[in-house]
């Protein structure tokens, strides 16, 4: 009897913890009023402006994710400048639009040296394609603040040789970057699979599946380089003054991008923002998943 007894618990154990396995896994999501204009999933509270600055205040490098349309989405970095400059700190931006080597050029624009006005002396068009009305009130945000622009993601001209997996047109310092990415982080791989599953951008006789290959290669490696230039630049800043981080929020996505990258250069802790439209008209509450950011930042669609 007693084994008898044994056997079936064993069974009803067994059982349990196999339909546990078998059950997909659900994320922990936290359920937020579209009246919210900040909220904190890490405190699980909405924030005003004042509470949503004094948040972030203590943080040196502030990573903002942008949806790079929309001119509302844009409106969080303004507010973060001059609150955070109110508050008596220089706040300077790091975009993914410019590479370091084009910082020379930035520091132009911000000075008022160039002759054409800022979007065509910037190349903004042919570099971005987005408006530069949506971009220009940040960028002279910073300049009136007394902060620095910067550039911080791959020339046009490596991230080509990146793309073609062209090593032997890489020079030494591109092919110890290039050795060294990290294409195996499974759940960065796991949240961009559902993007690069169609490629629209075969090359000849390239298989759907290296085409995504390629694109993530790429994906990696503007994911860290921006991380890697964002360490360098926490060097050159002294304690009162910020770094916002302002890139596309996919780069942000579940902390695993440009602010992983960022993390495995330095210890010094960061936030991330993220942006999340709210659907006109108000019909429901949000539901956002935890470990998706540190914050949220929810506007008005355009």
């Amino acid at each position: 009897k007693l084994a008898m007894k044994q056997f079936l618990i064993f069974c009803t154990i067994l059982v349990t913890f196999t339909a546990c396995s078998e059950t997909p896994s659900v994320p922990l999501q936290h359920r937020v009023s579209k009246q919210c204009d900040y909220y904190a999933l890490t405190s699980g509270l909405c924030l005003d402006k004042r509470a949503f600055i004094a948040s972030v205040e203590p943080y040196q490098v502030i990573f903002v994710g942008d949806h790079h349309q929309s001119q509302n989405a844009h409106k969080v970095v303004l507010t973060l400048i001059e609150g955070l400059s109110q508050a008596g700190h220089k706040v300077s931006v790091a975009n993914e639009w410019f590479s370091p080597q084009e910082n020379a050029l930035l520091k132009q624009y911000s000075e008022g040296l160039l002759d054409e006005n800022g979007s065509k002396a910037l190349k903004w068009k042919e570099r971005v394609g987005y408006d530069f009305n949506l971009t220009e009130p940040i960028f002279k945000a910073v300049i009136a603040e007394g902060g620095t622009l910067y550039g911080i993601n791959l020339d046009k001209a490596f991230k080509k040789k990146i793309s073609e997996n062209n090593i032997s047109g890489m020079n030494f310092k591109e092919k110890q970057f290039y050795k060294a990415l990290d294409l195996n982080v499974s759940v960065h791989k796991a949240l961009l699979a559902p993007f690069f599953k169609h490629c629209h951008s075969h090359r000849k006789n390239e298989s759907a599946e290296e085409c995504a290959q390629r694109m993530y290669r790429v994906q990696v490696a503007w994911d860290t380089k921006m991380g890697e230039e964002s360490a360098k630049l926490l060097k050159r800043l002294k304690k009162d003054e910020k770094l916002i981080v302002f890139v596309g929020a996919m780069h942000l996505e579940s902390k695993v991008g440009v602010n992983l990258r960022f993390a495995r250069k330095s210890h010094l802790p960061t936030v991330t923002i993220l942006p999340y439209p709210k659907e006109k008209p108000l019909k429901e509450d949000l539901y956002l998943d935890q470990g998706s950011a540190d914050i949220y930042y929810l506007y008005d669609e355009d």
